[in-house]
Order: structure tokens, then sequence, then C-alpha cells
């Protein structure tokens, strides 16, 4: 029975076939890698067990050249979808079986492109960006699609207020804003999970040293470059960067240009925020850069110099006016940054030989026209001129609704009432008799056109001048400290009444209200408090600006005993900003059609408008507009990098990205009627501001 019974399993035991164990299939490069892992090399064979047959060379790939933090950290799970994906991909994109075997691998299959937070990324930008590019037939049209659209549907910007200069697509999302390094990482990301070849190319240093840039290149049967977040409407291998990066230098680390790679290589893609790290591979690729761009920059670079030499002869023919200069062809040529500065100091020259020239008496005769209008002033300096110029102090003089007589004896107590240390102390007699004549619309032109004077004829510095006013005086600078606040560094009211004025538009002026505690008329004294407690909670609301100083003097009458003058010390204190970060602009009384880098065509100033904007770095955004269709926000280099793209938002809407030009036509615009070189601007965007519905 125990012979039969080992028969018999002998014989099911041979009639059984062996099932072998099926053998590595992996390269050794792999298995190198795997013994890298760690405790995670199990996580890593079993991504290369279950993976397909027709994936395992993808997956042997992104295994072979991974990282170490990678081989220690990624699950099987992330890899296996993220290879799955790129797979499938390649079958259903129109242009995926034109993509070489090669650069899939290493340009579409990778789940990261530097050293960013590694995210599972494909399949949600899989079904949000193969809609968008569905009637796409190439990659460069496709790409074109994706940069023009995702990152308006995304709400995500450049921003240098991001967290981290190496954001993962999500960290960037979540926070509506990223570094072009950041932006770069989206959009490559984006091309890659609809089958475009991507990869981040960059500098570590321009060569002229002024900072680093990160940008993408895709591949349409050859490699091409476009800037994340700003597509040029003409085509790939554009962008403002082009001029730029002709100038690199290959041999100079610093200064070379590099495309990131999967694959290792000797080579590492230097990260400008991880110094030391040297784990991202690369290929140097400035030899392409600096042949393909040379070209095109030094045509333009002829350009603006032609541009240059052309107003230089325009000015030696003597013009009558500045305007002259607007409607010659050389004034719509872009112009270099070094160009540019050279323009603005020949405009400059040629302003101040005209003012020289034309209005030179108004300063000997003592007085200002404004049509059948004139307004005499007295003068006198204080103090030594410091280098930048001398400060000046406007003073206006109380009067008003009375007797010609009256209000000649108040300009004459003006004329002595205050000193100050340094400056001019300059006191005008208004032009009128009536009730607000310190208000009335000419005041705007008249003095506009004698800070002109008093900064060429006298040295003014236009970043020190000061108005301040007693009663009717007071009433005056209660109504032109807000409508003419680019002007001022600083304003002071005394004893007069705001007549419901808005003080939105002082953001960027420090005002100084006094105000006798006894002074009853018209309710001085309450109203000025109750316009104290404004300025309180405007800058409660935004502590960055509304500086200001308040004091009702207890027990004082309309006359404060000249207990007041303090304001002037305070005041003194101050510089003006011509390029705040904030611009609160609210038109009251006579509208104006500029305010510091904002501007409307002067047929749409109105008043009653309102436009509240802010700037940071490359970025302005519009937060109120109000009354107002079309807004000119002006540049220069001190506001944004101008041979960068800039972009201008209202309600989370893109209004304009792209270049502001620099041109003498936008310079020779912005110092005409104003004659203040601190708002000489180089470049200007129009923007269209959706119009609302009327509250009912």
């Amino acid at each position: 029975m125990l012979l039969r019974t080992t028969l018999v399993a002998v014989a099911l035991f041979a009639a059984t076939p062996l099932v072998a164990a099926e053998p590595v299939w992996w390269d050794n490069d792999v298995e190198q890698a795997i013994k890298s892992a760690k405790g995670n090399r199990a996580e890593l064979e079993k991504a290369l067990t279950d993976v397909p047959k027709d994936q395992r060379k993808g997956m042997a790939f992104l295994v072979a050249n991974m990282p170490n933090t990678d081989l220690t950290a990624l699950k099987a799970e992330f890899l296996l979808t993220n290879v799955e994906l790129a797979y499938r991909t390649r079958k259903e994109a129109p242009w995926g079986k034109d993509v070489p075997e090669e650069i899939f691998l290493n340009d579409v299959l990778p789940y990261a492109n530097v050293d960013e937070k590694r995210d599972a990324w494909r399949k949600e930008f899989y079904d949000l960006c193969m809609p968008m590019v569905k009637d796409c037939k190439t990659p460069t049209e496709a790409v074109q699609k994706l940069n023009g659209e995702l990152f308006k549907k995304l709400k995500l910007g450049y921003s240098t207020q991001r967290k981290l200069p190496n954001q993962s697509p999500k960290e960037s999302i979540e926070q509506g804003k990223a570094s072009c390094t950041g932006l770069s990482i989206v959009l490559s990301d984006a091309a890659r999970a609809v089958g475009i070849p991507a990869r981040l190319v960059g500098t570590p240093l321009w060569s002229d040293k002024r900072g680093n840039h990160t940008w993408v290149e895709i591949w349409d049967k050859g490699w091409h470059f476009t800037g994340a977040c700003e597509p040029d409407p003409n085509g790939l291998d554009r962008g403002w960067f082009v001029g730029a990066a002709s100038q690199a230098k290959k041999d100079v680390a610093e200064h070379a240009i590099y495309a990131a790679s999967f694959k290792k290589s000797k080579q590492h893609f230097p990260l400008v925020w991880a110094p030391k790290y040297e784990g991202v591979p690369a290929e140097n690729v400035t030899d392409r850069y600096a042949k393909a761009a040379a070209p095109d920059v030094k045509a333009e670079v002829a350009k603006s110099a032609g541009a240059l030499k052309e107003l230089k002869a325009a000015i030696d023919a003597k013009p009558a006016a500045l305007t002259e200069l607007t409607g010659k062809p050389f004034a719509k040529v872009p112009l270099t940054k070094a160009d540019a500065a050279s323009a603005r100091e020949l405009l400059w020259k040629l302003h101040a030989d005209l003012i020289k020239k034309e209005r030179a008496a108004e300063l000997k005769d003592l007085v200002i026209k404004d049509a059948k209008l004139e307004m005499p002033f007295f003068y006198k300096s204080f103090g030594k001129k410091p280098d930048t110029g001398r400060s000046l102090w406007i003073s206006l003089h109380g009067g008003g609704g009375a007797p010609k007589q009256v209000n000649d004896g108040q300009w004459e107590n003006q004329k002595k009432l205050y000193t100050v240390d340094e400056g001019i102390y300059l006191a005008p007699r208004a032009p009128t008799n009536t009730w607000n004549l310190w208000h009335e619309g000419h005041i705007d032109r008249m003095f506009g056109r004698l800070i002109e004077d008093l900064i060429v004829l006298e040295d003014v510095n236009p970043n020190r001048v000061y108005v301040l006013g007693y009663s009717a005086g007071g009433d005056g600078v209660y109504q032109l400290a807000p409508r003419m606040a680019d002007y001022w560094a600083g304003a002071a009211m005394m004893a007069g009444h705001p007549n419901g004025v808005s003080m939105l538009s002082l953001r960027n002026v420090p005002f100084a209200l006094q105000v006798g505690g006894n002074d009853s008329a018209y309710n001085r004294n309450k109203v000025g408090k109750e316009y104290g407690e404004k300025l309180d909670q405007l800058q409660k609301d935004d502590p960055k600006g509304y500086e200001h100083f308040v004091k009702i003097h207890e027990g004082k009458p309309h006359w404060m005993n000249l207990e007041d003058k303090i304001a002037l010390p305070w005041m003194a204190k101050y510089t003006r900003n011509p390029v705040p970060d904030r611009v609160v602009w609210k038109q009251t009384g006579t509208p104006h059609d500029r305010s510091y880098w904002l501007a409307v065509p002067p047929k749409d100033a109105k008043g009653d408008s309102l436009v509240i904007a802010k700037r940071s770095g490359q970025m302005v955004e519009i937060t109120v507009a109000e009354k107002v269709t079309k807004l000119l926000v002006r540049f220069d280099d001190r506001i944004a990098d101008l041979d960068k793209p800039v972009e201008v938002k209202h309600d989370g809407k893109t209004l304009f990205a792209g270049e502001a030009p620099r041109t003498v036509g936008t310079m020779v615009k912005t110092l005409s009627g104003r004659g203040d070189l601190g708002l000489v601007f180089d470049a200007e965007v129009e923007v269209t501001l959706p119009e609302k519905p009327e509250k009912k």
C-alpha cells in the first residue's frame, strides 16, 4: 500500500509541470540603482515587476536615472501610474508617433524637471489640457495654445511673492503665483501630459549680471523655446530674453545656458536656489542661443542707436516745443535701456533750455498768467541749497470771499507767517477774491506751471514740494492736496474746511491737519476732528499709506497763535516717491489726466472716477476701477524690468501681457506739461476696462 501511494505521488508529481519564476528582466544599471534604494527597494522591484512588457523600457529608464532622493522615496503606484499615462498619451496624441524614443524617454516620460516636489500631476494635467489642444495638429500649435490659455485657467502668474523659486505645479496653483522657474515647471509638465517633449532651460546669471532666468523648450522636429506664461503671438523662438541669451558665454559656467535632462550626464543644471546641489543632469545649449539670437538682437540694437542719433539731430534743429518730436518716426522705435537713459537726458536738457528761454520772465516779474487771470507771488530762499536741489514750500493765504484789499492784506501776512530751515518759501496771491479762491480750476494749471518753472530756474527738487495754507488757504489745501497728489511731498492744512472733499487720493501724501478747538465757524473744529478720524481709518486699512498728523488745539480760536507751525518740520521729514507701489486716484474738483504712473486719455478725465492699482515686480493689478474705461499704465525700469514682459490685470483677468517698449514718444508725452523728471516714463500700456452696470 505504501509503495502504491508512493508511486501515485511520483506519477502525479511527474505529470505536473514546474512553473519557474520569471528571471529578472532589467539590466545592471537598474539593478545598481535598486541597491541604492535602501528600505524602498521593494517598491522599485514591484514597479519593475508589475509594469506591462511594452512599458518596461520606460520604467527601466526612470529607475536607472532617477536621483537618490527619489530612489529612496517614490512608491510603485506613483511610478506605474506615471508610466502608464505617458505611454497611453503617446498613442493618443497626433504627434506621439513622430517623437523619437530617446526624446520620449527623456522629455515626456519623466515625472519631474529639476528638484521640485514630486507631484502626481500627469492625470490632472491630461484631463485639463487635452481638451485645450484637441484641434491642434502639431506640438508647436499645441504649446502656443497651452501657454495662452492654461495660466489664465489656473489663475496663475509671475510674482516675486511666491514662497519658493522651485515650486511644484500643485504648490504654484495653490498660491496663484510662481517664479519663472515655477511657471516653466507648470508649462513643461502640461506639455508632457499631452505627449509633447518639454524641458526646462535657463541660465544662472545673465552675462550683464542682472539676474537668472528659466524658460521652456519643446520638441517639434527639433528644439524650440518659449517663455512660460508669456506666449508670443508670432510663435515660438521669440521672447524678451532673446537679446540677453545671445550674450551668453558657453565656457563661463555662471553665464552659460543649460537644458535640464533626466538622463544622467557629466554636466549638471545649476540651481540658483541650491547652488551646491548637482543632482539635476543637463546639457550646455549656449551655442544654439548665441548663434540663433545674435542677428535679430544686433538689428534691434542698431535701430535703437539709429533712433537716438535721429533724436539728437532733431534737437540740434532747435524745435520750438517738445511736442514737435512726437510725430517723428524715431519717436516710435523701441530703445535699449542704455539708449533710453541717453534720450531722457537729451529731452530734459531740451525742456530746460526751452523753460529758460521762454519763461524766465515769469520768475523775474513774479507773476503767473492763465488767460486773463494773474497770480502774483513772493518767494524767499532759506538755508544752503542741497546737492539734490532746494525744497519748495507753497503757502496759501486766507481771506476768500472778501474785498480785494482784505485778501491783499492776508497775502502780506502770509509772506512772513512761516519760515523754513532750508528751501524756497513762496506765497502766491490768489488770482480772484472768491470764497473758493484756492481751489478753482485755474489754480491747478497755474501751480503746475509755477512748479515747472522753479524746478528749472531755481533748481527745485520735485520730490520735495510742499503745500500749506491757513483759513481759506487751508480750504485750498484740503482740495489741492488730493487732486494734485503726485506733486506733493507733504501737505499741511491749518484752520480750513474740507467742503466734503474725499481724502482717498492722499494715500502717498503725508497730511497735517490742525484746527483750533474753539474754531466753531462752519463747524471747522468738529469737521476737522471727523476728517482726522477718516485718516485714521484709511491708514488702519492701508498701513503703508495715509501718513498723517492731526492736532486739535484745545482752547484756541480760529487763530492758533502760530502753534500750527509744527507742521513744517513734520512735513520736512518726507520726500515724494514718484513711483509708489500703490496708487489711489479719486478724481475730485478739477479732473486731471494723470496721477503718478497712471493716466487716462485727456478727453476721458472725469470727476468722481476712481482707480486703485498696485504694482509688484512685472505685474500691475488694477483692484478698483469706477467710471474709467481706458487706462494708461506707465512704466520705466524703476517700476519693472522692461527687458522682460509686463502684465496688467483686473478682476483676475489679464488685460495686457507682453513687452512695453521704451520710446522717445512716451518720454516726450510724460515730460510735456509737467516738467518733472521723476514723472517721465519710458513706456506705457493702454488697457480697456470692462464697464460695470450701474447699481439700481
